[in-house]
């Protein structure tokens, strides 16, 4: 496999993994609203998300493309926000809290 420039590297490999893992969330989050047969966002969509995101935030910094770099810095951001609330909401069920308790 080649890159437009050239022969195939490490970085490109590397870019090419982490734009599958990052596409991959979309599988597994229309896989499981079917089974459901309702629409979710399952846990490990975040977690591709945040994978994916930093390996192409990785891969960004490598080819120097600002554009890209903030395009996948701040999401992570907010992948990383998404499962703490998460947590945190599985937390208070455990616990018997209620939103509006709080």
């Amino acid at each position: 496999m080649e890159n437009v420039t050239g022969g195939a590297n490490f970085w490109t490999y590397f870019g090419l993994t982490a734009n599958l893992l990052f596409a991959s969330r979309f599988v597994i989050q229309w896989y499981v609203s079917e089974k459901l047969k309702r629409s979710v966002i399952p846990v490990q969509f975040w977690y591709l998300s945040i994978a994916g995101s930093v390996m192409m935030l990785i891969y960004a910094i490598y080819i120097g493309k600002v554009p890209l770099i903030l395009g996948f810095l701040f999401p992570t951001i907010i992948y990383i926000r998404n499962l703490m609330l998460i947590r945190k909401g599985r937390r208070e069920s455990k616990l018997g809290v209620s939103e509006t308790e709080q």
